[in-house]
């Protein structure tokens, strides 16, 4: 896995802070029938209010199923606990929020958080198909994550098959399973939410109106 950060034009994030960070993942490592389980990338950005994954898949199928884990503080859920049965162990991740998404039929999203005991229905998540780019994009609302410029959060990416028991077939950065067998975490990866661009130019404002005073 590899992690970039790019600066975007304003125009081609729509409306999302001007940065974004890229994460990739060799292709091929899923072989030339799993096309669409094959991840390749996920890019990660924010605007004022939401956070946003773009996963990119080497092929695109719609019985691929797109999952995201969220940490976004202490507390969370580790183990192999969650809400679709997926034979995922997390380690001592600590995951806060869970999101299992899908394509098929127009394409949904279930995303639930942790609450100390078990899993609950969450609100502000959505989902978005660009089946000619092989992407899929996950946005969740950052009020209800809990966070705000500034703030990490940890998290991973994978694709899954359709049933109870499957593995994740492949992950951003962890261990991939294979049909019947098991997957499990690395490390998180990380993503410091940026401050939203109206803020960036506050910030930059107020360092230019302090320079010339000190000038």
């Amino acid at each position: 896995m590899r992690m970039t950060r790019l600066m975007l034009p304003l125009a081609v994030v729509s409306g999302t802070s001007a940065f974004a960070d890229v994460y990739t993942d060799g292709a091929f490592d899923q072989g030339p029938e799993n096309g669409n389980l094959d991840l390749v990338s996920v890019t990660v950005t924010n605007d004022d209010t939401n956070l946003f994954f773009a996963i990119e898949t080497r092929e695109i199928a719609d019985w691929t199923k797109y999952l995201a884990f969220i940490d976004t503080g202490d507390g969370g859920v580790d183990g192999n606990n969650n809400p679709w049965f997926r034979n995922i162990e997390m380690g001592a991740a600590g995951v806060d929020f869970f999101a299992g998404s899908w394509i098929d039929g127009g394409g949904g999203i279930d995303f639930q958080s942790y609450n100390g005991s078990g899993w609950q229905g969450a609100a502000g998540a959505g989902l978005s198909i660009d089946w000619a780019a092989n992407t899929v994009t996950l946005s969740f609302e950052l009020a209800t994550l809990g966070v705000s410029g500034g703030d990490t959060i940890g998290f991973e990416i994978a694709t899954s098959g359709t049933d109870n028991g499957n593995p994740a077939t492949d992950l951003m950065n962890g261990n991939s399973g294979t049909w019947g067998g098991g997957s499990s975490f690395n490390e998180m990866l990380s993503y410091t939410v940026v401050p939203a661009p109206g803020a960036v130019s506050l910030l930059a404002v107020a360092g230019l109106i302090a320079r010339r005073r000190r000038a």
